[in-house]
């Protein structure tokens, strides 16, 4: 299960780094990041305490004669009607834009994941990683992605009588 234990590895290692980094969310001014593996437990999104968000997601493996990538896609999501007006700053000219939350949150798991390159013992980040923002956000919510790679274990063919060893390994 190496897909879900590197799921496992890069979501703690994003909540070390919003580990008590509070940011404004609908209703709320002080709400905790809150980081999901793989997908939103309750994914019908009427519910805006979801933000702000991070979702740390497995979007594949390849395999070749040099051996195997894991790719791991990162969503940043933030909540915030600031950053509508031409400043940045937003109507009112008060607090930081929305965008600016965005940002700052993408750059924590950032500089995080760039420091601890091997997670588990077991993954190494590939680089070059990529982090990304769109032009066209749907306000008030904010969209940011990462995009990352890591050297995971690749079987070979001396494995064949334990292959099932490798299929059920021990999920933490």
């Amino acid at each position: 299960m190496t897909p879900a234990r590197l799921v496992q590895a890069v979501t703690a290692e994003v909540k070390e780094a919003v580990k008590g980094y509070k940011m404004k969310a609908e209703g709320q001014e002080d709400k905790a990041v809150s980081v999901y593996a793989q997908h939103i437990l309750d994914e019908d999104f009427q519910d805006d305490s979801y933000y702000p968000l991070i979702i740390v997601s497995w979007q594949g493996t390849e395999d070749t004669d040099d051996g195997a990538e894991a790719i791991i896609g990162l969503t940043f999501g933030v909540f915030g009607e600031e950053g509508k007006g031409e400043d940045g700053k937003g109507a009112d000219g008060r607090g930081t834009g929305a965008w600016q939350d965005l940002l700052s949150i993408i750059e924590r798991v950032r500089q995080r994941l760039l420091i601890f390159r091997k997670l588990d013992n077991r993954f190494r980040l590939i680089m070059p990683v990529k982090f990304e923002t769109i032009e066209a956000q749907p306000i008030p919510f904010w969209f940011g992605y990462g995009t990352l790679r890591y050297q995971v274990g690749q079987p070979g063919q001396h494995m064949e009588e334990d292959w099932y060893k490798i299929t059920e390994e021990y999920i933490k």
